[in-house]
């Protein structure tokens, strides 16, 4: 058969497309699977002492072959969960302040197309001392700033992150410790945006832009990957512009591209938050009446009755989420928290039932303590919430403050469960500016660490 031009012109570029395709496997094969990133990023400084720990490789894995390659030197011993091609090494502590570790991944690794992980990967990055967020002033135009607790002292400069001329709303700090969302308002009485800032104050940069709308209690996601907000669609009244009914929508990071969580857009939800692992994430549906737990892989709701309207605190692994409810009692009602296993689908109450109102409950990351705030009713001197901690099963609930005519709330837990930070107002004083307390958990000691503050997070 006679080939005509254009015919050679084909037949050459199809036999130099396949000795390319050629070239590249065989140099796949020889490259093998690669660790395209990581977090911490290697030489990495001042990393949280309890945040992920990631390994992204160029191609699925089998994960199994992971399996006893994987070490941290300090030695500390961990989990493995994976998401697509990203491991996530959670350990089983948190890791020491301030201290150098190197992370080795074993070669012989191998991903699900026979490739194998030719050299050990070894990179080494440095913890930093713990931290708190934190917004300030409570009364007018509030930003973002830092303090470290540094030992016992805690007197360091705080360092300011933000410098938002309408102030910002609220804040979330990545699960690695690396990144802040945070909302802000754009106008004095107008919209408000999403925005995303480094956690050392660089990087500021417009996550959302939320035209008529109010975006505002970000979540991220275990990964990293999206964060969920409510969104407000800005009404316009006699005396001004209202936000309207919440709605949870959610926006990709990398993309940032964002869209209803809910195909049923009319569905309303109050305060999104992320589980610590995996792809659940818990809202407050008041149109039902009931804490909402969406998988977002899946798609799959899991409804929780409570007409109290709160989102709940998860469990460090996920697997379980803390609520409050209103409880009937005579002609009363009593604040219980309830506990919700979500992979037994059970749900019981943490502490039997008292003349007490039980809320704001927040687990330790070690996960075998939860605290929480308990107002006794009719108690002496109008007590106001007090600190509370029990262990993870309801055991040896004890109070941590017995302090009349003040009240403790935005519980936040120390990655190394030692330091618990709770909001303080003083009840007995008009117009009182709240502080930022600290409680040793495990002395009992108790010291101020900020005023003027509020929203107290920890760094992971």
């Amino acid at each position: 058969m006679r080939l005509d031009r254009l015919d050679k012109t084909v037949f050459i570029v199809v036999a130099a497309a396949l000795v390319l395709l050629g070239v590249i496997l065989l140099r796949g094969d020889q490259v093998g699977v690669q660790v395209v990133r990581s977090s911490p990023a290697a030489d990495a400084s001042n990393v949280p002492t309890r945040g992920q720990i990631s390994l992204a490789f160029s191609e699925p894995l089998i994960t199994s072959t992971l399996e006893g390659r994987l070490s941290l030197t300090p030695e500390i011993t961990g989990d493995v969960h994976w998401n697509g091609n990203t491991a996530f090494f959670v350990p089983s502590r948190a890791l020491q302040p301030d201290t150098v570790y190197q992370l080795i991944v074993k070669a012989g690794a191998t991903s699900q197309r026979g490739r194998s992980l030719l050299q050990d990967y070894v990179m080494n990055f440095r913890t930093g001392q713990p931290r708190m967020a934190y917004l300030s002033p409570v009364d007018g135009a509030s930003d973002i700033y830092v303090q470290t607790l540094a030992g016992a002292e805690g007197n360091q400069t705080p360092q300011r992150l933000t410098t938002e001329q309408f102030g910002v709303r609220d804040f979330a700090i990545s699960p690695d410790g690396t990144r802040m969302v945070y909302s802000a308002k754009r106008v004095a009485d107008g919209e408000m945006d999403l925005w995303l800032v480094n956690a050392d104050g660089n990087g500021r940069e417009p996550l959302l832009t939320c035209d008529e709308q109010v975006c505002q209690a970000p979540s991220w996601s275990a990964d990293g990957s999206r964060v969920a907000f409510e969104r407000r669609a800005l009404i316009t009244g006699a005396v001004g512009k209202t936000p309207g009914p919440s709605r949870i929508w959610v926006v990709e990071v990398a993309s940032k591209q964002a869209m209803p969580l809910l195909d049923d857009q009319q569905r309303l939800g109050f305060l999104p938050r992320f589980a610590p692992l995996g792809d659940q994430l818990a809202f407050y549906d008041s149109t039902r009446s009931a804490v909402m737990v969406f998988d977002v892989a899946t798609g799959q709701e899991t409804q929780l009755p409570s007409v109290f309207g709160d989102s709940g605190a998860w469990s460090p692994d996920g697997n379980q989420l803390v609520y409050s409810e209103l409880v009937p009692v005579e002609e009363s009602r009593y604040n219980q928290l309830l506990r919700a296993d979500l992979a037994r689908s059970v749900i019981t109450p943490v502490l039997t039932l008292s003349m007490t109102n039980d809320a704001s409950a927040a687990w330790v990351p070690q996960g075998d303590r939860i605290a929480f705030g308990r107002q006794v009713r009719g108690g002496p001197g109008g007590f106001g919430a007090q600190v509370w901690v029990m262990n993870a099963d309801g055991s040896n609930a004890h109070a941590l403050t017995e302090d009349a005519g003040f009240n403790y709330g935005a519980l936040s837990w120390s990655a190394d469960g030692q330091w618990l930070a709770a909001l303080q107002w003083n009840l007995t004083e008009p117009n009182a500016i709240p502080e930022i307390w600290l409680i040793d958990t495990q002395t009992g000691s108790r010291r101020r660490f900020v005023g003027d503050a509020w929203q107290p997070l920890w760094f992971p």
